[in-house]
């Protein structure tokens, strides 16, 4: 037999499962029960001895991560915005050759850092003269036409975006507007905003270019009449009057629009007007 059964349990021989295929005999002349038993109790002492297996933890397919108060009111706040207003975009692309020596002079000349945001900001204050409802916020079942300029800056932060405003554009010169906004800026970075610092916009100012973002559409902070997307400044070969090609640094902007305020024909005349001031800048210096 190729298993061994010894004795008797309830009528029925028990398996000791002990193969005797590979048994030696004790006496060197035939297997005995004896040499089967101790062959069972070597298996089981090598079966006990064995270590158990170590368990191996499997790694999560995710991680689990709190939506924290500021991420609940940014989407809220986004998601209205996107199903309330019937918003639009349009894009032009700006040479910034003659804004860049603008920034350049103000750095050499005045020791003044301008950011393009600062002219830009300017530009918008300086258009309106002409495109009011571009100062005007519909809120309260009613649209407010504000006297002044009032333009956000959009601040990413950690885990956050803020939007401090700077009011009375439309009377202040480059210098001023650089300073009051990294004032905002610090700010909203060291915490400190005060609700009269995020109040009062008409047309925030979200600036993507660091990132190298070509063009985007940017959500409007509701209540503002739009918003601009500013992006990177990256060279383009323009082709002239005679001929020649040459190289030219173009940023593009995209705005987007609360249709209910700004129509297409109102908001593309505009947009050409900021464009035509950031390529002859020294216009909203008169």
């Amino acid at each position: 037999p190729a298993v061994l059964h010894i004795g008797i349990v309830d009528g029925k021989p028990p398996e000791l499962g002990v193969e005797l295929a590979g048994l030696t005999p004790a006496n060197g002349v035939m297997l005995t029960r004896k040499d089967v038993r101790a062959a069972q109790a070597a298996a089981q002492a090598a079966e006990q001895a064995r270590p158990a297996p170590i368990a191996v933890p499997t790694e999560a397919e995710y991680e689990v991560l709190p939506m924290t108060k500021t991420r609940e009111v940014i989407g809220r706040r986004m998601l209205e915005s996107v199903q309330n207003i019937p918003a639009w975009q349009c894009t032009v692309n700006i040479n910034m050759e003659a804004c860049m020596a603008l920034k350049q002079s103000y750095q050499e000349k005045r020791g003044v850092k301008l950011s393009y945001n600062d002219i830009m900001a300017k530009a918008i204050a300086v258009a309106s003269r002409k495109f009011p409802l571009v100062n005007a916020r519909c809120e309260g079942g009613e649209v407010r036409v504000y006297r002044h300029t009032n333009v956000g800056l959009a601040v990413g932060l950690e885990g956050a975006l803020l939007v401090p405003v700077v009011k009375g554009i439309d009377t202040m010169g480059l210098e001023e507007i650089a300073d009051k906004y990294r004032q905002v800026v610090k700010k909203a970075r060291d915490s400190k905003l005060a609700p009269s610092d995020m109040g009062c916009g008409s047309i925030t100012i979200s600036n993507l270019g660091m990132f190298g973002v070509e063009t985007f559409n940017p959500i409007i902070n509701q209540p503002d009449a739009g918003i601009l997307g500013v992006c990177a400044v990256q060279d383009e070969l323009v082709m002239d009057a005679e001929g020649n090609i040459t190289k030219r640094q173009f940023m593009r902007i995209s705005f987007t629009f609360d249709h209910r305020l700004i129509d297409g024909a109102t908001a593309a005349k505009f947009e050409l007007a900021i464009r035509d001031l950031m390529e002859h800048p020294m216009q909203i210096l008169l």
